[in-house]
């Protein structure tokens, strides 16, 4: 009886790969079987990007499975589509299946939009990929890479918005319909855009502007003129540059409702990342920080940094023309539960606001004893 082989390729896999050894990876398939597994995704050899051709045919040749999945479904397809090393063309070439959809993750044309990989994105559009595919989200490859774009990414994001509009904005056939008749038995064509998509550019345009003043210098104006493409392929308004505290004359909040004043001293006062400048910027940072990493990221990065901010935060806003009585109680009450990973981090930012109302003059704020 033959001796079963292996479903886990080498613990060396990838550094035999490195070597380009084509006897040699070869021979790796006596003991394994053309299917095993290996790396940090647990995928097939056809799912490494360093695989050569060669190897590539020999595998399919021996029955390696192209639709192979990885610990998340995911097929040799997806993993190249989505690497920025990967190149598709030769697994479309020996038949890999250009829309599997990994059991909702998505298709390898989400792979390739989020990850901003053009050359990848034509050539599976032009062998079949379905633009209008949705992974388990509901979100096609456009939706998926939009929702996905930062600021290092919008310079990639905005070329691939481009290609799949153009891949999505076909007319449709609707020969009985008097409206199609009047555009020759095709209906007029309707814009792909969506409200999402759009919310999502402002999304995009709104965080650009946050970040605009520290952007690195050396690719602010390209990724400038890449959201000005967005901006014009989705119809939407530009998001207006963000103004910034002169750090000298009075800081005022105009907003009705607190939350909005919160919102409004933030873009005023926050910088895109270490401390603030003055002791009002902080007091708002230090309340926005705590509140989001409690309620949205759940606590996960809560530290000691975190709480020597709180700490910081009561001794700020009993500076300068303190909160009144009541209010500096109910500051030390929020900030004792807070430490104690409890607490009502918006009764925080609403103290923070009112603090600032009470201190408008700038207050240069000395180095903090945290780094967060």
């Amino acid at each position: 009886m033959a001796k079963a082989k292996r479903k886990t390729l080498p613990k060396d896999f990838e550094a035999l790969l490195a070597t380009g050894d084509q006897e040699a990876l070869k021979a790796v398939f006596v003991g394994c079987d053309v299917d095993a597994r290996g790396g940090v995704f647990k995928q097939t050899a056809l799912a490494f990007v360093d695989c050569p051709d060669a190897l590539s045919r020999w595998l399919v040749e021996q029955g390696a499975d192209l639709a192979a999945g990885d610990a998340y479904g995911e097929t040799p397809l997806h993993a190249r589509a989505g690497h920025w090393k990967g190149d598709v063309a030769l697994l479309i070439e020996l038949g890999a299946d250009v829309n599997h959809d990994a059991g909702g993750r998505g298709t390898p044309l989400h792979r390739a939009a989020a990850a901003g990989k053009l050359r990848a994105a034509r050539m599976l559009l032009d062998h079949g990929a379905r633009v209008d595919a949705t992974n388990n989200q509901g979100q096609t490859p456009l939706g998926l890479a939009l929702q996905r774009c930062s600021n290092a990414t919008i310079e990639r994001v905005a070329p691939m918005a481009e290609l799949l509009l153009g891949a999505m904005a076909g007319p449709v056939e609707t020969p009985k319909s008097w409206f199609g008749r009047l555009f020759g038995g095709r209906a007029a064509p309707t814009s792909p855009v969506t409200l999402e998509m759009q919310a999502q550019v402002r999304r995009i345009g709104t965080d650009f502007e946050f970040h605009r003043p520290n952007f690195n210098p050396d690719s602010v104006d390209a990724a400038s003129e890449a959201l000005a493409t967005l901006y014009r392929l989705f119809d939407v308004a530009p998001v207006p540059r963000r103004v910034v505290h002169d750090g000298t004359s009075p800081i005022r909040a105009t907003s009705a409702r607190w939350e909005d004043r919160h919102q409004e001293l933030w873009r005023l006062l926050v910088p895109s990342s270490g401390a603030a400048a003055t002791v009002q910027g902080e007091v708002i940072r230090i309340s926005g920080r705590v509140s989001d990493e409690i309620d949205r990221n759940g606590g996960v990065n809560w530290d000691g940094d975190y709480r020597k901010m709180v700490v910081a935060f009561l001794g700020h806003v009993g500076s300068g023309r303190p909160l009144p009585g009541a209010e500096l109680d109910a500051a030390r009450r929020v900030v004792s539960a807070i430490k104690g990973d409890g607490g009502d981090t918006a009764l925080m930012c609403r103290l923070a606001v009112d603090w600032v109302a009470l201190n408008p003059e700038p207050i240069v704020l000395a180095e903090p004893g945290y780094r967060r």
